[in-house]
This record gives structure tokens, sequence and C-alpha cells, in this order.
């Protein structure tokens, strides 16, 4: 039985490469070139946005590379994006491949270059995943049987909410797959000093992929005190071999700017303050929106006259964003029902999943009047999918719950099941407030051994 159930689950992995192997093959066949936006402006299809930046800054350490900078002069302040970053630039300079080429198309921005192996780069990322769920399939044994293992790998292989980024550029798939390797250690933890290392490393490592995970070690570390209780040596292997990462970032940041930071300086100009606190204010000032906002820059525009500040200088770059973080702490303090009311709000759009989401980034056009409008446009059919999926989820918590009261698994499954509602917490608060679907994606891979057991209990009832 477990042969054969290995046999499927390969199977069903060598059918998730293909699949998406051919799909990265038409993508790029298709979208791997420009298209002219509604203000005149060119821009790739796939390398847009946030990627660009990220590959503007992979083509500045593919050139340090290339002129025989060692690989710790070659790592870049930490902007938006650390990691992806990284990869893309080691990855071009071990193939010695252009990024750009030295055609102009707007202004001060190079072209794209085509045809310079980007295949094989969503090839390797594919794979990587591919092999995340073999190992977790692997993990699973013991605490699922092994048709939920085989269930569970279909799904967490082709749900398309969870598919659609390992054919793309954004960060999303290497960091699910750095996710699902976490939850495979997790699964049977033990107080080897080998092991809390290798956590609190990978915590480390998905932290420079995605700053979402700053404070992913909070949920872990209340993991870790079902299991070691009193015994403290685990949490400090963990707490340190994580700040070990996280120190190696700041130092790195210091050499490069002379401030010692961990979080992206970028992310954070742009962060709560910028997205969140002109609407929390409309609410609790009852005043519309477009007026709180005009408020709020002209506040700051006034702030930034009286300090002199110089949105040049890094230094003032940081009294910006203390400025910003004061600003929105405030509105939260003095108004804490207000801000819980606009989280919940937020959460509620975010957690409705989108299928769709990659798809229809290839065409998104920011220069367009309320361009936002057109991602919403199948939000009928996502709301109805996203009922389905989190009615399973809740029926199998229910069921986990009852099994749980009434003892029926184990101390380490009914354990793991807590770390995954942990971790669903963690994502849903730190990144609930941007009311992005695309932030809430990681938790798909934890709702998902929910998913199974409401789905076996259906089937059983049924």
């Amino acid at each position: 039985m477990f042969n054969h159930s290995k046999r499927i689950i390969g199977l069903i992995l060598i059918f998730g490469v293909i699949v998406n192997i051919f799909i990265s093959h038409n993508n790029l066949k298709k979208y791997d070139q420009y298209r002219e936006r509604s203000d005149g402006l060119l821009e790739h299809y796939m390398i847009r946005s946030d990627i660009l930046n990220g590959w503007r800054t992979a083509d500045k350490i593919r050139d340090k590379l290339k002129n025989d900078k060692n690989f710790f002069e070659s790592l870049p302040a930490n902007d938006r994006w650390f990691l992806p970053c990284v990869f893309i630039g080691i990855y071009f300079y071990i193939l010695d491949q252009e990024i750009f080429d030295d055609v102009e198309i707007n202004q001060n921005e190079k072209k794209i270059k085509k045809k310079n192996n980007k295949i094989t780069f969503l090839i390797f990322q594919i794979i990587i995943f591919y092999l995340s769920l073999y190992y977790l399939s692997n993990k699973l044994k013991g605490y699922f049987n092994q048709k939920n293992i085989i269930l569970l790998i279909l799904i967490l292989s082709f749900e398309p909410t969870l598919f659609q980024w390992h054919t793309s550029f954004w960060s999303e798939s290497i960091y699910l797959s750095f996710l699902i390797l976490l939850l495979g250690k997790l699964i049977n933890l033990k107080d080897k000093l080998t092991k809390n290392i290798f956590v609190g490393l990978l915590l480390g490592i998905m932290f420079a992929q995605r700053s979402a995970s700053f404070l992913l070690i909070l949920p872990i570390l209340l993991y870790y005190l079902f299991f070691f209780q009193k015994n403290v040596r685990p949490y400090l292997v963990l707490i340190a071999s994580y700040f070990f990462i996280l120190g190696g970032i700041g130092i790195n940041n210091y050499f490069k700017t002379d401030k010692f930071f961990i979080l992206p300086y970028h992310s954070q100009m742009y962060s709560n303050y910028h997205y969140m606190l002109h609407e929390m204010k409309a609410k609790s000032e009852k005043k519309s929106i477009e007026e709180t906002l005009k408020e709020k820059i002209e506040k700051e525009s006034k702030w930034q006259e009286i300090n002199k500040i110089d949105k040049d200088n890094f230094n003032d770059i940081f009294l910006i964003i203390n400025y910003r973080h004061k600003q929105f702490l405030a509105e939260v303090v003095e108004n804490p029902l207000n801000s819980f009311f606009y989280l919940l709000k937020k959460i509620s759009h975010a957690a409705i999943l989108d299928p769709f989401w990659v798809k229809k980034n290839l065409f998104l056009d920011k220069s367009e009047k309320d361009y936002n409008l057109k991602l919403n446009n199948d939000i009928l059919i996502r709301i109805l999918y996203s009922l389905i999926f989190y009615s399973l989820c809740f029926l199998g918590l229910c069921y986990a719950i009852r099994d749980f009261l009434k003892k029926k698994h184990s101390f380490k499954y009914n354990n793991f099941l807590i770390l995954n509602i942990l971790m669903i917490v963690y994502f849903f608060v730190w990144t609930g407030g941007y009311g992005v679907s695309r932030y809430f994606v990681p938790t798909i891979i934890n709702f998902s051994f929910f998913f199974i057991i409401g789905l076996n209990y259906l089937l059983k009832k049924k």
C-alpha cells in the first residue's frame, strides 16, 4: 500500500512539473515582450512594477560579480526585495547573460532582454516547489493516512491560487517552497541542535525572500512551547539562528548605507501609513477619503518643511519612516475599535481567493483611471470559490476540535494543526490591513490540512 501510494504521489508531482514547464514556455512565448500603456509608456507584460525594480537591482548584482567584486560586496541594501534580487542576479551571472538590452524604451529605462534563458529560472523554481511537496509527503507519514496525503499533495500541486505563481517571476513560488519545507521540519519536532538551527536559519531565509515573514517566528515559538515547555535550549537556538540571518542583513545594510536596519526601507516608507491611515481617519473623523488623504499629505509636507527634510538623504528617509510609523500608531491608539473593524474589513477583502491574479496582472495598466475595478470583474466567481473552500476548511476545523476533545489523535498531530492555525492568524493580522489577496497566498497551504479533514468528513457522511 505504501509503495503504491508513493508511486501515485510521484506521478502527481512529475505531472505538475511537466504542466508548469509547458505553461511557462507558452507564457514566455506570448508575454516576454512589451505592450503600450494608456499613457504611451511601454511596459513588459511579465516583468513590471515590483518585479522590474527587483530585476534592476539584480542587474547591479550581476555587474558587480562580473567586475570581480566578491559575493558580499555585490549584495544590495534591503530596499524592497532582498533574496529574489540575489537569486536573479546570480542566475544571470552564472549563465553569463545580460538582463537588459542597451535599447532605451522609456526615459532612463532600458529594455528587458529577450531570449536570455528566463525559462530555466522558472523551471528551477518549479522543481524546487515540487521537491518540497515530495519532502512534505514523506514527513506526513504517521500523522495522516496515505489517502489523505495523496489528496493533500494533489491539492497543493494544482490548486489554482497556488499553482499560478510557479510560471511567473513573482517571489511567491520560492517562498511557498520554503514554507512547505518549514512545515515538514516542524511536524516532528525534537530537541536536536542541528534541527532547531536549521528551522531558525530557514525562518531567516524566508524573511529575506519576503519581509512579511518578519514576525513569523512568534507563532513558531508558541508551537515550541507545546513541545519543550521549560526547556529553554531549543528556544535560544531557534532565536539565535534566526537573528544570525537578520543580523547579517542588517550589517550588510550598514556597510552599504551607514545605517543599520533590517526591514526593507522602501517597504517601511510605503506601508501602513501610506495605504491605510487616510482610510482609517476617514471613518473615525467621518470625512471623505479624499479629504483625509489631502490632510495627511499637507500635514507631512509641513512637518518636512519645518524639520528641513532632504528626501535624498538616507538618514532623513528614516526620519520620514519614524514620523509615518508614529502617525499610524497614534491613530490606532486613539481609535482602537475603529482600527479593529478596519482590519477585519480589509482581511475579508484579502481572504477572497484569486486564482487569476497573475494572469490579470499581465494586462494591468496602472495609468488607467480606476484600474483596480478591472481586477475585480471576476469578484462573484472568486467569492463563490472562496466560500466553498473556506466552508470545507471550517468543517475540517470543527471535526479536528471534536477529535482533540475526544483525544482521538496524537499529541504531535493536534499540535501540528494548532501550528497551522497560529500561522493563519499571523498572516491575517500582519498583512491583513493591505487587503491584498496575494499576501494571503501562503495561508492556502495551512488551510489545506483542514480542507482535507473537512472533505473526508463530508465524504464519509455522504
